[in-house]
Formats: C-alpha cells, sequence, structure tokens
C-alpha cells in the first residue's frame, strides 16, 4: 500500500476513534458516581438531559437554512466516504503488473497461472498455487506446494527457484520479486483416492 495513503487511512481512523471515545467517555463519566471525580471545569449535562430535544428539534426545522443544511451535511460526509472507499486498493482480483518496458504490463493471474502451471511440472511437486500481490514498484509472490511423498523438498526448492521463479523476476526485471514459498507432503492416503 502507498504509505502515504496508508498515512492518511490510519490518521483518519484514529481521529475518528478518539472522537468516538472522547464523546462516549465523556457521555459514560459525566451522569453517575464517577461524575463527582471529575474536574469542576469539565461541563457536564444536567440530570435527565438529552443532546438534543424534541423542542430544540421542532425550533432547528423551523429554520430555512436547516432542510438544505442536513441534505449538504449528509451528501459531503457520503460523497467523502464514497472518494475514500474508492481510493482503496483492491486486495484481492487481477491486477497489472509493470514490466520492463514503461508502457507493459501483464495481469497478476496470467503470471500466477503461468508459474504453477510451471512449478507443477517440476519432479516432486503434485500441485502448486501462486499468489502474486501486484504493486507499482514492488510485488510479492506467495508459492504453496504439494509434494509428492519421498520429494527431497530442497531439490524441490532449488528447481523452482531457478526454474519458474527465475523466470517470473525476469518478466518483472528491474522491479524485484520477494517471494515466500510453503511446502506440504501430500498424505498416502490422498494419494490413493486420486
Amino acid at each position: 500500500m502507498n504509505p502515504l495513503r496508508n498515512a492518511v487511512n490510519r490518521t483518519l481512523l484514529a481521529l475518528t476513534g478518539a472522537a468516538l471515545l472522547a464523546g462516549g467517555g465523556w457521555l459514560g463519566l459525566s451522569g453517575g458516581a464517577a461524575a463527582d471525580r471529575l474536574p469542576g471545569w469539565l461541563p457536564r449535562p444536567g440530570d435527565g438531559t438529552v443532546l438534543l430535544d424534541r423542542a430544540g428539534l421542532a425550533d432547528l426545522r423551523g429554520e430555512d437554512w436547516w432542510t438544505p443544511a442536513v441534505v449538504a451535511v449528509t451528501a459531503a460526509a457520503l460523497l467523502l466516504c464514497l472518494t475514500w472507499l474508492l481510493a482503496q486498493p483492491r486486495r484481492h482480483g487481477d491486477r497489472r503488473l509493470p514490466l520492463a518496458g514503461p508502457p507493459l504490463t501483464l495481469r497478476s493471474r496470467a503470471l500466477a497461472d503461468a508459474v504453477a502451471h510451471r512449478a507443477e511440472t517440476t519432479p516432486g511437486v503434485a500441485r502448486a498455487r501462486i499468489r502474486l500481490t501486484a504493486g507499482r514498484k514492488r510485488s510479492r509472490a506467495g508459492v504453496r506446494l504439494l509434494l509428492e511423498p519421498g520429494a527431497a523438498p530442497g531439490r524441490v526448492l532449488e528447481q523452482l527457484t531457478h526454474g519458474p521463479l527465475d523466470e517470473a523476476r525476469a518478466s518483472l526485471a528491474p522491479h524485484p520479486l520477494p517471494t515466500h514459498v510453503r511446502m506440504g507432503v501430500r498424505s498416502r492416503r490422498e494419494r490413493s483416492t486420486r
């Protein structure tokens, strides 16, 4: 995720959380036994009062500016939330990976399928799943391998590294492709049911 976008998201969430916590704390502490221990300068609602009573709301509705102001504030809040939502990167799905030439891109799903197909042709690999996370200048690959019983993990990893993963890295050069590989072994019972 973009560091600036990450900072903006965290700041907005922190400010929203702080405002809600402060408001809830003020309402919760000012009405019970804890109200006597609060500083005298802290404003407190009176007993039995509400933030906006029916008479006050009726007076506001009688004003000419009230309805347009409520509609405008609600629409602005909705547009702000929708803009914020659409600005977030999509975590799942098919993203475009940058290739060596600036206008060239490759769909992450296509590269993941090609690498998985090549990995499954490696001796000792029963099944391979590849997940590529696309980024502007950095992408990541998550590889899950299901090995045949008796396969040597070191040998399989070496063949995978110098075969399909090197090809994927060459496709995305000069951008790096850090890779995390997980291996498991297919059980003999699963092998016999196939």
